[in-house]
């Protein structure tokens, strides 16, 4: 339970860490790409993979630092423009689409609760990523890409858990996901002009801070699907949940967002359909 509770704390942080690049002017693409680099190298020498058979988790890996890179990027640009909040919840509250997911994938069989949870869920997202009238259309659109795609890196991490990773490779799962979105930022990276932001000291400063997060936030979820003896069905909604938490928290004391009514029911519909999902799993 520590376990899944940490994660969500490193995860809340990565999205005030972003707020803190708009304010500060700090380049996001290039600090992402320093972000990954720090998160792989720190990875590399905690868990020490070169130690294990990973010709397994190779393909999956690859997948994954795509979408992460692309994700974080989106993310990044939604926390500027939408707020912690909104975004925070079109992140999380994929949770709907990853239990979906595991029922087609796994036959796991959800009762009446979990499927009230489900549908709450659906309309939580809705509630709280609903953008004021002054906010342009092409920023909305942000946040039901967030959604989905997260449920998709959600579903994949959960899929690896099950079927490839064993006790000896699960530490190295995320080094190998990290080194790939390095280097498909690099890549990225080569061809933007805001490459010139990795010779500014913020960038290093905050993109390391940012790949330390990230990592903790990885490395923690993994070892809790594992490890804390609780179902990925169990374990996806106690982190969704203190995710929000965390991150609306942060919104209101910390940068004194001013959330709007429907964005505070969005708040509470999420809490309840996660509370749901979380009895329906025990």
């Amino acid at each position: 339970m520590a376990l899944v509770i940490l994660s969500s704390l490193f995860n809340a942080s990565i999205y005030v860490l972003f707020k803190v690049f708009g304010k500060r002017h700090v380049a996001l693409l290039p600090a992402l790409v320093v972000n990954y680099l720090v998160a792989f190298l720190f990875g590399m020498a905690w868990s020490q993979p070169w130690s294990t058979d990973l010709s397994l988790l190779w393909l999956p890996a690859l997948i994954e630092g795509v979408l992460f890179i692309t994700l974080f990027r989106l993310m990044g640009l939604s926390t500027q423009w939408n707020g912690i909040a909104p975004t925070t919840i079109a992140a999380k509250m994929s949770l709907a689409l990853t239990v979906l997911g595991t029922v087609l994938l796994f036959g796991e069989q959800p009762g009446t609760l979990a499927w009230i949870g489900i549908s709450l869920a659906l309309a939580g997202v809705l509630l709280g990523s609903w953008g004021d009238k002054s906010m342009p259309g092409q920023r909305r659109w942000a946040l039901p890409v967030i959604f989905f795609a997260s449920a998709l890196t959600d579903l994949l991490l959960a899929v690896v858990q099950r079927v490839r990773l064993t006790p000896l490779t699960e530490t190295a799962f995320a080094p190998l996901i990290f080194g790939f979105a390095a280097l498909i930022g690099f890549g990225w990276l080569v061809f933007r002009p805001e490459r010139v932001a990795l010779r500014e000291p913020r960038t290093w400063a905050g993109g390391g801070l940012l790949g330390l997060l990230n990592y903790g936030s990885i490395h923690c979820l993994v070892l809790g699907l594992s490890r804390s003896g609780l179902g990925a069905s169990t374990v996806f909604p106690l982190a969704n949940v203190a995710v929000i938490l965390f991150g609306a928290a942060a919104s209101v004391l910390l940068f004194r967002e001013r959330l709007r009514p429907v964005h505070w029911a969005g708040i509470a519909v999420s809490v309840a359909s996660l509370f749901l999902l979380i009895n329906a799993a025990t």
